[in-house]
């Protein structure tokens, strides 16, 4: 098969439009581990993620009581007053070391997961070939016999994860870079829209439809190395190997794997804005208790209002995310003829 064109059976389009089916029946079936990792990659972000949160605002107390002095010293002498105006520089600094830390998390995370559903689609094809004799089944994939099925691949799991967002950042720089060359004025024929001069053709070409093409790049890269970590599981190669591997897979069926990356990620997405809505209901309590806790201190709970619902919603994401590790595993399997059945063709139907 070359180029992302080929003629197949009907029996292998059968075989492509089943990999969204193939996922679920293997979640449902093998829901303990699938959830049950989510749920310990739940735990370990709350822990460790609430606790990197909870020492920045430690950090930040002082700034925020010197915010609220210097709001009521500029309401009692009728002044004026920007919230954060003096302290704004300082909690930039303490974002700037918060966020790498929880991003790190983040991606610790997603190997975890995507270790442990490759591992459980590896279980689940072993019992598959086993059919019907016990003797050659193997037993039940608890978590902790998935814990230590997936330890071996976690390290290349993880090395995979961090290579993969270095070059997802790349055409994402690229993007950003974009837009503050056209704000600056710095592309000749291209002036930024205010509110007596619309917005130019020229504008939206550059200012934003570029952008947006370039950061589609970014994505269409992540789909391409999105099956690296099963192939990892699968191969036991090295983390470069192992993105190769996912690169050559997926060249011959750019559209499909390019569709199912994208069927998952507004799955995700849609997943995190409904948890994200359900944390504003945490958000208002925990506001609450820290106006009662802090003598009113606006500042520092309007931060933590801000804050808690991407707190609910980023722990309770692994829910979301463990089925999106099956599907790719499957797709993994698809493409590379683990099944015995056909490779997927580009254009096939997603669902």
């Amino acid at each position: 098969m070359t180029g992302s064109t080929s003629v197949f059976s009907s029996d292998e389009r059968r075989a492509g439009t089943s990999v969204v089916a193939e996922a679920l029946r293997i979640t449902g079936r093998h829901r303990r581990p699938v959830f049950g990792s989510a749920l310990l990659a739940g735990a370990a972000a709350l822990l460790v993620g609430g606790g990197i949160v909870a020492v920045a605002f430690a950090a930040s107390w002082g700034l925020f009581l010197e915010a609220r002095r210097a709001a009521e010293l500029a309401i009692e002498y009728e002044d004026s007053y920007v919230a954060y105006a003096d302290q704004w520089d300082s909690l930039v600094k303490v974002a700037f070391c918060v966020v790498p830390l929880l991003l790190l998390g983040a991606m610790v995370s997603i190997a975890w997961l995507l270790t442990a559903q490759a591992v459980t689609v590896a279980h689940a094809r072993e019992r598959a070939a086993a059919g019907t004799d016990p003797a050659a089944a193997p037993g039940a994939l608890t978590l902790r016999v998935l814990r230590r099925r997936s330890c071996p691949d976690f390290g290349a799991a993880l090395r995979v994860q961090l290579l993969t967002l270095a070059c997802a950042f790349v055409p994402g720089l690229v993007g950003l870079l974009v837009l503050v060359v056209v704000e600056l004025g710095m592309v000749p024929g291209v002036v930024w829209p205010t509110y007596h001069d619309p917005a130019t053709a020229q504008f939206v070409l550059v200012g934003r439809i570029l952008p947006v093409v370039i950061w589609a790049l970014g994505l269409v890269l992540l789909a391409r190395f999105s099956l690296a970590t099963a192939v990892r599981v699968a191969d036991n190669s090295s983390a470069t190997a192992a993105m190769r591997r996912s690169w050559t897979l997926t060249r011959t069926a750019r559209l499909y794997t390019t569709g199912i990356f994208l069927l998952c990620t507004v799955a995700v997405a849609a997943t995190f804005m409904t948890l994200k809505w359900l944390g504003t209901y945490v958000a208002h309590w925990a506001g609450l208790l820290m106006l009662a806790t802090t003598g009113d201190n606006v500042w520092v709970t309007g931060v933590l209002v801000i804050v808690t619902p991407i707190v609910v919603a980023l722990v309770l994401l692994p829910l979301a995310l463990a089925p999106m590790g099956v599907l790719l595993a499957c797709l993994r399997e698809r493409l590379d003829g683990g099944t015995g059945e056909a490779r997927v063709p580009s254009g096939a139907s997603i669902g």
